[in-house]
């Protein structure tokens, strides 16, 4: 569906800002009434711009202190390996990729053990492959992630049952509720009482303010097709820097970058991991050169991400 700067500038308030930010406030932002805003929103939704509603979570702050990358060398012959890593509830992110590497993956780790229990997984799956081969890499620091910057004020917070599951709620809406907004707390509450945690509308109220304020929720917003928004390059883009400046060049330089939207530190040469989106190969040329325009950065090299595979935050299902 072609989209006019109404539609644009809806997509990006509810993306922008908290999405749980009512039609009301929305509308008289764009200058147009509730009902024609609620319209334009479920009409997006129905065409598939709008995927659905979702939350940004420190997942850190709920028992998943690491985040590990992994590439995999395969071939089309082997989709079973990829449906393998689609199906792995720590596996929140699957793109096939192109050069040496043909499957890109984002795994969240809770603690050693698990780590031991996924790559048991995987060293079992890959020793079944032709090339037998693939490698990981350990994400050091979180700068941003699904275009929400971190933050440095976040306090702990015990979370129990209850919190966990209304996360993977929240995280996977849509698998529950078939709607283009923020489900409410009151649905919330009903779905909660389905799996057996009897938990009134008010309770929830409480908690999910509880999980805003100590950053384990960063943002409640929504997920869009991209390509279906003219956005139809997508890359990894691995950051060499001054090795006195990376969380500088990280926080202060590439963080603020519209294109980028997760950014880690790594343990490798090349220390600064991107994924970015841009319309074209002309914008990503453009992002390069704007890139170097920062003499702390030294080199780059660039994957393309070619297939979306999985992009689904699943970790907090049950394995």
């Amino acid at each position: 569906m072609p989209l006019d700067p109404y539609d644009l500038q809806i997509l990006q308030l509810l993306r922008g800002e908290d999405s749980r930010t009512s039609l009301t406030q929305i509308s008289k932002k764009v200058g147009l009434t509730r009902f024609v805003v609620k319209g334009r929103v479920e009409k997006m939704f129905q065409e598939g711009v709008i995927l659905g509603p979702t939350a940004v979570v420190n997942a850190s702050l709920i028992g998943f202190k690491r985040t590990v990358f992994f590439e995999f060398k395969t071939n089309p012959h082997e989709p079973w390996l990829a449906k393998m890593l689609e199906n792995a509830n720590a596996c929140d992110l699957l793109d096939g990729i192109t050069g040496e590497y043909s499957l890109f993956a984002r795994f969240r780790i809770k603690d050693d053990d698990h780590f031991g229990r996924v790559l048991k997984r995987i060293d079992e799956a890959v020793a079944k492959s032709f090339f037998k081969k693939y490698r990981a890499v350990n994400a050091i620091r979180i700068f941003k992630e699904e275009g929400v910057p971190s933050r440095s004020n976040e306090t702990s917070l015990k979370v129990d049952e209850v919190d966990l599951k209304m996360l993977e709620i929240l995280l996977n809406q849509t698998a529950y509720v078939k709607t283009p907004l923020p489900i409410s707390t009151v649905k919330l509450s009903r779905l909660l009482k389905k799996f057996g945690f009897k938990i009134s509308q008010p309770a929830v109220f409480q908690r999910l303010t509880a999980l805003e304020k100590s950053g384990v929720i960063l943002k409640n917003t929504i997920r869009v097709n991209w390509d279906k928004l003219g956005f139809k390059t997508i890359v990894a883009v691995r950051v060499k820097v001054n090795p006195n400046v990376y969380d500088v060049i990280a926080r202060d330089f590439l963080a603020p970058m519209d294109e980028i939207s997760d950014l880690y530190r790594t343990g490798e040469e090349y220390g600064l991991l991107a994924i970015a989106r841009m319309r074209d190969v002309s914008e990503y040329n453009s992002f390069l050169l704007k890139l170097y325009d920062n003499r702390d950065v030294i080199d780059t090299y660039t994957t393309f991400l070619l297939e979306e595979r999985k992009n689904s935050p699943s970790f907090l299902k049950e394995e």
